[in-house]
């Protein structure tokens, strides 16, 4: 069956004709999927609507926004970019060509001669021929010597719209970058198109230019994209397309040193140039000083140590017990185990001071849904709640003075409030009221006048849960 199917459906031209088929042509790619992807980006308001309209409609002109994306910085060894450049050149020089010559005559001669069954009994002929070819090096331990082939690191990257070329300056958008606000810190780089390659299976192709809708590698990124970024040619109004979140989070973790104790310079270079590489690979510095590597899974994390130790740190190195963290889930009530102190509740944790004059009784209850909505809606009106009190309390402690920092806290709160209306205390106190009557249907007895008791939202103030105080005495500050 192999064989019959290898001859009758060969794998590699049923995938290629398959792709041309029944993938839409980049053109008709872009038209249809990015608009949806535009408006998921950060920003989106604020983007030029000659960016927008130049990456729809697939427009190449030399005139055009350059917009690209970098999907992952691949490391390459410095002899394949060399040997593309030597490609590229479309003539050669007159030694060279000689030589080829040279070498081609003497391969035309020697099948000759086997063809006529030429033998030289004393061998004069051929060692002489050898000793043509063979040069005499005073360093008997030179050709086995292995030299340094340094790794460059080199963009994958996809045009969407624009021509790119050798030489442009182009910019290298933030990860945080948003249009609208575009000269925020950090700063988005300039940076210099050093080299553009088109990528033919393991070899690259150099390139003069590109336009839209290849794929292509980019040189001079070194530096400016760790993994993924955006490249746009004008800074007021471009679009930033490096929002993409990985599937697959790295959750296998295990901890490396390298075996001489003076490689360590060499694995940490080489950690960078991973992480760098591999979108999905992390490396990380842990407080004890431990140097760890999270990966995708055991495949992923094999296949990381065996290019870490052959191609970028070039040393022996040994791993630690593979990790998995643990990660909690959240759980229906009933499918919860049982609490250990029946007393306490569901939730609850009793805690003692050392002296035992001191005891805290905490516990945890989710909120129901309706009010956890209704805070998210409210963002903005738990952010000026918090900032009244606050300048409240400053204006108490400073006689009658109000604090000019927490003026512009609090209206910065009520310009950033876009979810919704800023309501007044007396009305966020009364639809939440409303809502723990009305839409409530369980445990009404643990939800009476809770409204009454809030102390806090957090986290970060804003929620959506909440601190209430359940204590008798009820000595902490209301809502």
């Amino acid at each position: 069956m192999t064989t019959l199917f290898s001859m009758w459906l060969p794998l590699s031209t049923a995938v290629l004709v398959s792709v041309i088929e029944y993938l839409p042509s980049p053109p008709a790619a872009q038209e249809a999927r990015l608009p949806a992807l535009i408006e998921e980006s950060p920003g989106a308001d604020f983007v030029d609507p000659r960016v927008k309209d130049a990456m729809i409609k697939f427009k190449t002109g030399s005139d055009e926004p350059v917009v690209a994306y970098v999907s992952k910085m691949a490391a390459i060894p410095e002899s394949e970019l060399s040997s593309s450049k030597k490609r590229s050149g479309a003539t050669m020089s007159a030694d060279e060509a000689r030589e080829i010559a040279r070498k081609k005559r003497e391969e035309i001669a020697k099948m000759q001669a086997e063809a006529n069954g030429e033998q030289q009994d004393d061998g004069y002929a051929r060692i002489t021929s050898a000793f043509e070819t063979v040069t005499i090096d005073d360093n008997d331990q030179a050709p086995e010597e292995e030299k340094d082939d340094p790794e460059h690191l080199i963009g994958f990257a996809r045009l969407y719209s624009g021509t790119l070329s050798v030489g442009d300056s182009i910019y290298v958008l933030a990860p945080k970058f948003s249009p609208e606000t575009p000269n925020a810190t950090p700063v988005s780089q300039k940076v210099t198109v050093t080299d553009l390659y088109l990528l033919m299976g393991r070899s690259l192709e150099p390139l003069k230019s590109v336009p839209a809708g290849v794929v292509f590698g980019i040189g001079g990124l070194a530096g400016h994209v760790l993994k993924t970024g955006t490249l746009c040619s004008q800074l007021e109004g471009s679009i930033n397309l490096a929002g993409v979140s990985l599937n697959a989070p790295p959750i296998v973790r295990v901890a490396l040193e390298p075996a001489n104790p003076a490689d360590l310079g060499k694995m940490v270079t080489g950690l960078r140039l991973l992480e760098q590489s591999d979108p999905c690979a992390q490396y990380d510095v842990l407080p004890n000083g431990e140097h760890v590597i999270l990966t995708a899974g055991e495949l992923h994390l094999e296949r990381c140590l065996k290019d870490l130790r052959e191609r970028f740190a070039k040393c022996d190195i040994q791993t630690g017990q593979t990790i998995v963290p643990y990660r909690e889930t959240i759980v229906s009530v009933p499918e919860m185990a049982a609490p250990k102190n029946p007393d306490l509740g569901r939730g609850g944790v009793l805690a003692v001071s050392a002296s035992k004059q001191l005891s805290i009784r905490l516990r945890v209850v989710p909120l129901p849904e309706a009010v956890t909505e209704y805070f998210t809606k409210q963002v903005g009106t738990i952010k000026r709640l918090q900032s009244q009190r606050h300048a409240a309390a400053d204006d108490k402690a400073t006689n009658g003075t109000p604090d000019s920092t927490q003026q512009v806290e609090t209206s910065d709160a009520t310009d950033e409030a876009r979810e919704g209306s800023v309501l007044s205390l007396k009305d966020f106190r009364e639809e939440l009221n409303k809502i723990f009557d009305e839409e409530v249907k369980e445990d009404k007895e643990l939800w009476k006048d809770v409204v009454d008791r809030i102390t806090a939202f957090g986290p970060r103030r804003v929620g959506p849960n909440i601190l209430v105080d359940a204590t008798a005495v009820n000595t902490c500050e209301k809502l």
